[in-house]
């Protein structure tokens, strides 16, 4: 009986602890890079259930590579041990399959890339690792102290690629990003597995052999997780380019509807006007006056060249009339021809709109002003307003915070004028001083 177990220990024990090493480092790293994702109602439950699988995938492999050898056996124990981190992420959180498979990609690139570093590591204080991986003492077997530091070092490396590179967002991925994350799971499968097997199949237990293997995992695991990072900011990226794209639209379609409200109320005054006189006999001389007082407002157009500032002002004109804001404009609007309507529409109103909303708010009769500024300075447009403010900026002074309750329904106006100065190969710039805040849009005419 006892050499039956001498002979099953010497069988599985050297497999048995290769696997669980591995398996130890891969949840490790796969725990760290998940904590993006959403977490599914009786997490733990499920957390139980797929260390369970892992361990019955262990043995699996264990008893596999313990009887049969080969490139073959390679492949397949080699596959086993980089589904484990994955099958926690598909039972345990709840984000969509192409997230989980983004994630999974990370994990195992900073494994990989811990591994990596661990054994140049080892090489650069001339120890082998394939007789030890302590760092204390060579001469003795590993003990307790030695796989303390061993998971140490590798988890200290892991929590600074999840810190400074590790997927941060967990929201859905476009149709392209989720196109993109399944080719990167085959390129992070084929390039870890394949050539890794290879190696370690033929390459007759020789040291400099295995640091060029790990040198191969650490360039590749580094461009996985460099894919990974850019498939998230391009999904990003395109995600707001998409919101800011409906936001130009809907505003350039509030823009024809202004023109013609405006049009229908300027058109109707003027009628209005040639009949007041009709009714003359019938109403009081201060109702008279009243009247054309309150059509005078319709009259009191800026002209500036560009008849969709001139539209902009003059709806601006009428909100400042009505907060009881002084509103001053000197304005080349000739400047900006060479810009699309919806745009200088879009531009203007939104940053009008945020200095009205501003002043407002302002108590102090003497600080409900605004002023406009555009003209054009050699080949550049510069536009600028100022107002009185008391308002908050952001940690780094680019963008307002928005005031408004709805806060997730607001702030794109901000974003909308960057994006809209960026298309022209412009800038814009915000400002404050004590209570005076200004905005100031700058854009080259020959864009």
């Amino acid at each position: 009986m006892q050499a039956f177990m001498d002979q099953l220990y010497a069988t599985y024990h050297y497999q048995w602890m290769v696997q669980i090493n591995m398996m130890g480092q891969l949840l490790l790293s796969g725990f760290l890079f998940s904590f993006s994702l959403r977490r599914k109602r009786h997490f733990f439950g499920w957390l139980t259930l797929s260390v369970v699988i892992c361990f019955v995938l262990m043995l699996c492999s264990v008893l596999l590579r313990s009887h049969i050898s080969g490139l073959g056996t390679r492949f397949i124990m080699r596959f086993i041990q980089l589904s484990m981190p994955l099958v926690i992420d598909l039972l345990c959180f709840s984000n969509p399959f192409h997230a989980k498979l983004k994630t999974w990609c990370a994990g195992v690139a900073g494994m990989e890339i811990g591994a990596a570093a661990y054994s140049f590591l080892l090489a650069v204080c001339n120890i082998d690792e394939r007789i030890t991986i302590s760092l204390i003492n060579q001469e003795r077997p590993v003990n307790a102290a030695d796989w303390i530091i061993y998971y140490a070092l590798h988890l200290l490396v892991y929590w600074v690629l999840w810190r400074f590179a590790g997927p941060r967002k967990s929201n859905e991925l476009d149709r392209v990003s989720r196109l993109s994350t399944t080719v990167l799971t085959l390129c992070c499968i084929v390039f870890l597995t394949i050539p890794d097997c290879i190696s370690n199949e033929y390459r007759a237990e020789s040291w400099p052999m295995l640091l060029v293997n790990r040198s191969y995992l650490l360039v590749v695991s580094i461009f996985i997780l460099v894919l990974c990072n850019g498939i998230e900011l391009q999904s990003h990226y395109r995600t707001e380019m998409l919101v800011m794209d409906q936001i130009l639209l809907q505003e350039r379609k509030q823009y024809q509807v202004v023109k013609e409200n405006i049009d229908l109320i300027n058109m109707r005054c003027h009628d209005l006007k040639h009949h007041l006189d009709d009714f003359s006999d019938k109403l009081t001389a201060e109702e008279i006056t009243s009247l054309r007082d309150a059509m005078n407002i319709y009259d009191r157009n800026i002209k500036t060249g560009c008849e969709v500032l001139d539209l902009v002002i003059y709806v601006i004109q009428l909100a400042c009339e009505k907060e009881q804001i002084e509103f001053s404009c000197l304005a080349d609007g000739q400047a900006l021809r060479f810009m699309k309507n919806s745009h200088v529409y879009s531009l203007f109103m939104n940053a009008l709109s945020n200095a009205v909303e501003a002043v407002r708010k302002l108590d102090d009769p003497s600080k409900r002003v605004i002023s406009l500024t555009v003209q054009q300075a050699n080949s550049f447009i510069d536009a600028e307003i100022v107002n009185y403010f008391d308002g908050q900026m952001d940690q780094e002074g680019k963008a307002l915070q928005t005031t408004k309750r709805e806060r997730g329904q607001h702030g794109y106006g901000t974003m909308s004028m960057r994006y809209l100065a960026e298309q022209y190969h412009g800038t814009m710039a915000v400002q404050h001083q004590r209570d005076v805040f200004s905005l100031t849009i700058h854009i080259p005419i020959n864009s």
